[in-house]
């Protein structure tokens, strides 16, 4: 497929399951949504093109991008329409400009209509109009669940996916013991599969003693929140990201508890534009701009369908809770009933931008 010219730019498919969108599936070059009939069998896959989240500070052409729906597909088909998408960014993706080299930036400057019509010559089957989806949400899977009959699995929160010490050591233990298998999921946690009946007890005590007792009760703030691993581990990194991230989420904690807000919001933080933790979907996204300096974006969704806008360029991270407050005070005086994210587009960004600049004038 790739023949000696390989791709422009790096290429990113995800794979989910009606009303699961824990995968972030619009941030994807080829996101499928796979149906399959009452018995399991797979019946075809939604798909969508060209989202992703890499973008440059001052580079007003480069930008976050959700993807566009493109239609469904019998499974069947699926691996001959994933490699004809593929094969249309190999030739027409761009070569020249290493910024403007994903897919994209293809579809945005051509058309959802133009790749369409253009992949008729690498696709012969038909694509149908979208099937109907239920709402999607972010799914962690968190806790224990019922894997088979007989079998369970457990979600092991992580913040960023870190574990050291006494606690990495007893997981280790416990795999080895119980022979279990591991998955890792898109928001950076741990799942522990295969679990007989049998076991589950045993485990309960012995999760609860490396410090899991409630896995399925984390911090609100911190079950969906997300940093990449920034300094000093990324040479890209203008700032902390991930080293900070508790700090910053205990912070916003204590804030929410004198408030009153009782609810969770989507953080992600990032140390440069590049969006690897993909902030650019958060309700509240910090996006590093200088050394202890953020751009503040607002106004994702805490299922991950919409994206957030830029507030402010430069935002001293010592600043946020100052920041926050009016927009924090509203939320919740206004019953919170919307999601954060909701509420800020609902306000519109006139009155937003007003509230972030009378909490930034001298009083």
């Amino acid at each position: 497929l790739y023949g000696s010219t390989y791709l422009p730019r790096k290429f990113k498919v995800a794979v989910t399951v009606p009303g699961d969108n824990s995968v972030d599936l619009l941030t994807q070059d080829i996101g499928l949504v796979l149906f399959s009939d009452p018995s399991g069998r797979p019946q075809g896959c939604n798909v969508y093109v060209g989202g992703g989240m890499g973008r440059t500070h001052n580079k007003e052409e480069t930008f976050a991008r959700t993807a566009d729906p493109l239609g469904y597909v019998a499974h069947d088909h699926v691996l001959d329409l994933v490699q004809a998408i593929a094969a249309l960014q190999r030739d027409h993706g761009d070569r020249q400009q290493r910024r403007h080299a994903r897919m994209k930036y293809l579809i945005h400057d051509r058309g959802i209509a133009w790749f369409k019509q253009e992949l008729g010559r690498y696709f012969a089957h038909p694509i149908r109009g979208l099937r109907n989806e239920p709402p999607s949400r972010l799914a962690d899977y968190l806790g224990w669940h019922r894997q088979a009959p007989g079998r369970w699995f457990v979600g092991l929160p992580l913040l960023c996916g870190r574990i050291a010490g006494e606690q990495k050591a007893g997981l280790r233990r416990l795999v080895d013991t119980f022979k279990l298998e591991i998955r890792i999921t898109p928001n950076q946690d741990l799942l522990l599969c295969n679990i007989g009946t049998g076991q589950r007890a045993t485990l309960v005590q012995e999760l609860a003693c490396i410090g899991f007792a409630t896995p399925e009760a984390p911090p609100l703030l911190a079950r969906h929140a997300i940093a990449c691993p920034a300094l000093p581990l990324c040479g890209l990194a203008v700032t902390e990201a991930e080293r900070v991230l508790p700090d910053v989420l205990d912070r916003l904690d204590r804030q929410f508890r004198r408030i009153g807000i009782e609810k969770p919001v989507l953080v992600r933080m990032t140390g440069c534009p590049n969006g690897c933790a993909r902030p650019y979907m958060a309700e509240i996204g910090l996006v590093g701009s200088g050394v202890n300096q953020y751009q503040l974006w607002l106004g994702g969704t805490p299922n991950l369908s919409r994206l957030a806008e830029p507030y402010l360029e430069r935002m001293p991270l010592d600043t946020l809770e100052i920041t926050l407050e009016p927009l924090l005070q509203a939320w919740h005086a206004g019953g919170g009933r919307r999601s954060f994210g909701d509420f800020v587009v609902k306000q519109g960004r006139e009155q937003v931008s007003a509230m972030l600049a009378a909490a930034a004038a001298p009083a």
